[in-house]
């Protein structure tokens, strides 16, 4: 896998980028409906529903929400960084496909949450 990006080129390509926002803020939409889903009885469910319940009534459509998160996390940094084209700030994110940005909002869904698995 190629380097991660620099903090700075996370947050120039991929946190200040629109089209970035709006897919990470759909896959945590799609990730929301999973966990409201899910078994009762899966661990920290209270926390994982909670989170859920708040990305799925949004306050404010113009933050970067949870962005920042997605954008460091190791593989959307580094397809990020592959994939940035001096002179188009759209290809960084353009790099990332959906299925990277999902699997990265699922990883990160207990420790957004609150919840700390048992080791």
């Amino acid at each position: 896998m190629p380097p991660l990006s620099t903090l700075l080129d996370e947050h120039n390509r991929l946190v200040r980028n629109s089209t970035f926002h709006a897919r990470v803020r759909t896959a945590f939409t799609r990730v929301g409906r999973e966990v409201l889903a899910e078994d009762p009885q899966t661990p920290g469910n209270p926390l994982r529903v909670g989170l859920a319940r708040s990305v799925l009534n949004p306050t404010d459509y113009t933050s970067p929400g949870y962005a920042p998160t997605i954008a460091a996390d190791p593989t959307v940094s580094a397809v990020a960084a592959a994939g940035f084209v001096l002179n188009d700030p759209d290809s960084a994110q353009a790099a990332v496909t959906d299925a990277q940005i999902l699997t990265a909002v699922r990883a990160a869904w207990d420790v957004i949450a609150g919840f700390t698995p048992p080791a």
